[in-house]
């Protein structure tokens, strides 16, 4: 036996205590998945011994394939050559009368189970600073625990100092191309391109071309107040110098029959958000959960989010919060395909649900 057995392609959430040992299956055969019960025996695998240091909430591999043992790393979406997809079933369709009202005169939003939405903009309703309009549309006040967003358009010129103290910031360019300055240092930003924010540092926005910006600020955590500062400071903290990563088709990882490339993670040195683009077929992804917290921002294509007992369209321009471990299947009907922006909390990979 030189290839373990897939157990399943589903891994297994798990919820573990302080100090005590578990031992994960390497082999596949037992049948206490995702924990050995001795089945490996006579087989050249051995189970992996893992003691938590304080209680966890965590999602164990079942396929075995994982790089990360005992933890899910989304190999199992390799395993196959189509991503796995939901059976046919019946919703109440909450956007047939339309997103209701304006929340605060800045977004509609059409209401899912358990805290999930989706919003839709009124740009017209931002608060203008200069050449900066800008408001929030995730926040605790709609239901989240640990991020917020912000969205921003950005006329010719630069735009006023931000600031958000004791947070990291994560930024998103999903129209128009300029240029952001961080505590002293400047970056190209072309179109679908993410920068990061270290706490504590200072940011602006450019608009050299006039073609209108159209940006989410994330902020992390979501109860950092946004400051407006008099001066630019230098001291960008040199000790993560890249802060910009831009989307580029050869830099995109596959998922079976889908696509996704990272653009601010761990790598670059942003502790608590990870940012993505993803690309789907036309297709229903099978109900799934993760762990983190997620906002989606729909780049092109059209569709349906589905969660347990309603759905929603969604189109170009629509934001979808996701709170943690709420089940869901995101539908694209064109044909041509869906894009999307993530980004969420915890930091890890897009990959990984379960």
């Amino acid at each position: 036996m030189t290839e373990p057995v897939i157990a399943r392609l589903k891994p297994y959430f798990v919820q573990l205590k302080t100090g005590r040992p578990y031992t994960w299956c390497r082999c596949g055969r037992s049948s206490k998945q995702p924990f050995c019960d001795g089945a490996h025996e006579g087989t050249e695998f051995k189970p992996l011994r893992y003691v938590p240091e304080q209680d966890e909430e965590r999602i164990f591999c079942a396929c075995k394939h994982t790089r990360s043992p005992p933890f899910c790393d989304g190999s199992h979406n390799n395993l196959l050559d189509k991503y796995a997809e939901a059976e046919p079933d019946d919703h109440v369709d909450v956007t047939e009368t339309g997103y209701g009202t304006f929340i605060d005169n800045v977004s509609q939003q059409a209401r899912l189970d358990n805290g999930c939405y989706v919003l839709r903009r009124n740009p017209a309703a931002l608060q203008r600073y200069g050449n900066l309009r800008i408001a929030p549309i995730i926040s605790a006040a709609t239901g989240a625990k640990h991020l917020a967003q912000y969205t921003v358009l950005v006329e010719q010129g630069t735009s006023p100092l931000m600031t958000f103290p004791g947070a990291e910031v994560v930024v998103f360019f999903s129209q128009g191309s300029g240029s952001i300055i961080i505590s002293g240092k400047a970056f190209a930003m072309p179109l679908e391109t993410g920068a990061y924010i270290r706490s504590g540092e200072v940011f602006s926005l450019g608009n050299e071309s006039g073609e209108l910006i159209d940006a989410l600020i994330t902020v992390c955590p979501g109860d950092a107040q946004l400051i407006l500062p008099d001066s630019m400071p230098t001291d960008f903290d040199i000790s993560q110098p890249e802060r910009t990563r831009t989307y580029a088709e050869d830099k995109r990882e596959t998922m079976a029959d889908r696509f996704l490339q990272e653009l601010i993670n761990q790598q670059l040195g942003c502790e608590q958000v990870t940012q993505f683009i993803g690309e789907i077929p036309q297709s229903k992804a099978a109900y799934h959960r993760h762990l983190y917290e997620e906002v989606i921002y729909i780049l092109s294509g059209s569709g349906m989010m589905w969660t347990d007992t309603v759905k929603a369209a969604v189109g170009p321009g629509d934001i979808i919060f996701l709170p943690a471990k709420q089940d869901h299947a995101l539908e694209c009907t064109s044909a041509e395909g869906m894009r999307l922006m993530g980004v969420f909390y915890p930091a890890g990979s897009p990959k990984v649900n379960y």
